[in-house]
């Protein structure tokens, strides 16, 4: 029962962090677009 429930967290980890990781760049893409258009 370990074993089936270790693989499931690691990969809902991974996903989670893939999540995290896309969605700030995005908003960091969104700023930075954001203040070019108000710069430029």
């Amino acid at each position: 029962m370990n074993d089936d429930r270790e693989f499931p967290s690691l990969l809902t980890m991974v996903g989670v962090v893939a999540v995290v990781v896309a969605v700030v760049i995005l908003v960091f893409f969104g700023i930075g677009y954001l203040i070019g258009r108000v710069v430029l």
